[in-house]
């Protein structure tokens, strides 16, 4: 058991390896195929890491109930203390209804004792549904952290067929975190107002806790302020810096009944984002989240656009799509807003790269509702495109987005309207 211990010890130290998990899903059968990883190294900035796990695994016609174990390592080599991200570096996960699932114990363990030595933290049983498994882990030198994983395709006790024949497979490692995700909300705030957002970079990605709604990623999807949004009747959606939810937080109608009269401003899903989703999120961002002029295409039952000031707000297709304000039909907002810096860099358009906007392959709801009749609203499809016709009974995927800006809530001070300090 030493020589095993110490043999695996010395390959952390000096070897950094990825894991590759692929699933397909079947019923009744089970295979199981393992092979082994190339090296490669895992590059976490200007950290002394290293990460370690066995061989590949590959698992195919699996069956609701079926699990996968990994045991990997991370091992800080260098002379300070470190912190790391466990992610998914690759990830297809076309499991849907959050049926996959990854939990995971930690060992805390002494590279030089080679025994275990105090205690780390693991990980809580979570639907796979962001790249991100755990963030910002503190390792101190010289020691190994251990993971034991579990992979589990949920087994539901109920018919399952939705998800036979869709794939999942990702490749498991480490990175530094980002200064995004390293500084407060107030930091983040302050940095946006003085304009020093250069180490905020465009898909960069911060874990914020919506408490019954578990743990979820925004990532950085705007920081410009281009000179349209000054235009009278413009949408603020995506002017400034902008954050969208990563991943789907979750599923709801937009209406209880077949109806987009009044469109996003009257709507059940506007009453649940900006109430209830809103009230349950950190006190400390809820406090730097500025309101936004939100402007959003009508039904057929209205004859002009609709605004609303709302602290978070569905996307609209015009802030994804490049080319939806001359395409995009059924719109009657389509150029009343931009895309979205993000969208623009992963050059999305209606045809093109529409994988950049797929939510790990389920449908979510945009804000815009169907200009020719009076029922339907947009949302973006399993593959990242957009979807003219959708009852707004449908359960999708919500994800809102907000803005960012400062402080709104300090003493001594007064505001105007638009966030300013007034001196």
């Amino acid at each position: 058991m030493k020589t095993n211990a110490k043999t695996i010890l010395l390959f952390i130290m000096s070897l950094a390896l990825i894991t590759i998990i692929s699933v397909s899903y079947a019923y009744f059968t089970t295979a199981i195929v393992q092979n082994e990883v190339k090296d490669q190294v895992v590059t976490t900035g200007t950290l002394s890491l290293r990460y370690v796990d066995g061989s590949e695994i590959v698992m195919q016609n699996i069956k609701p109930g079926a699990t996968i174990t990994k045991t990997v390592y991370v091992a800080n080599t260098g002379t300070l203390d470190a912190v790391y991200n466990l992610v998914w570096q690759e990830l297809t996960n076309e499991i849907t209804n959050d049926e996959m699932l990854i939990e995971g114990t930690c060992t805390r363990m002494n590279a030089t004792t080679e025994v275990e030595d105090g205690t780390c933290e693991g990980i809580t049983s979570a639907a796979i549904s962001s790249s991100s498994i755990k963030s910002k882990i503190t390792i101190e030198p010289s020691i190994v952290h251990k993971y034991d994983l579990t992979i589990t395709f949920k087994d539901i006790s109920a018919d399952q067929n939705y998800n036979q024949g869709k794939k999942f497979n990702g490749v498991l490692g480490i990175k530094e975190p980002t200064q995004f995700e390293k500084d407060s909300w107030e930091t983040i705030a302050t940095n946006v107002r003085n304009g020093n957002i250069s180490n905020y970079n465009l898909g960069d990605t911060k874990e914020v806790d919506l408490e019954v709604l578990g743990k979820h990623n925004v990532r950085i999807a705007n920081t410009s302020t281009p000179s349209e949004c000054s235009t009278e009747g413009f949408s603020q959606t995506a002017c400034g810096f902008v954050l969208e939810f990563e991943d789907i937080i979750t599923n709801r109608n937009m209406n209880s009944t077949k109806t987009n009269d009044g469109g996003w401003p009257v709507s059940a899903m506007y009453t649940y984002v900006n109430t209830d989703l809103y009230n349950i999120l950190p006190t400390d961002l809820k406090n730097v989240i500025i309101d936004t002029t939100v402007v959003s295409g009508h039904g057929s039952s209205n004859d002009n656009n609709l605004t609303s000031i709302d602290k978070l707000y569905l996307l609209s297709p015009s802030e994804i799509y490049s080319d939806w304000s001359s395409n995009g039909i059924y719109d009657s907002a389509s150029d009343t807003t931009r895309q979205l810096d993000f969208y623009f860099k992963e050059n999305v358009s209606i045809s093109l790269n529409t994988q950049s906007a797929s939510k790990y392959n389920d449908y979510w709801w945009l804000r815009t509702a169907h200009s020719k009749n009076n029922t339907n609203f947009f949302r973006v499809n399993n593959s990242g495109g957009p979807w003219y016709n959708c009852s707004s009974t449908e359960l999708n995927g919500v994800s809102p987005a907000f803005r960012i800006g400062w402080l709104t809530k300090m003493p001594a001070m007064s505001y105007d309207i638009t966030g300013f300090i007034m001196l």
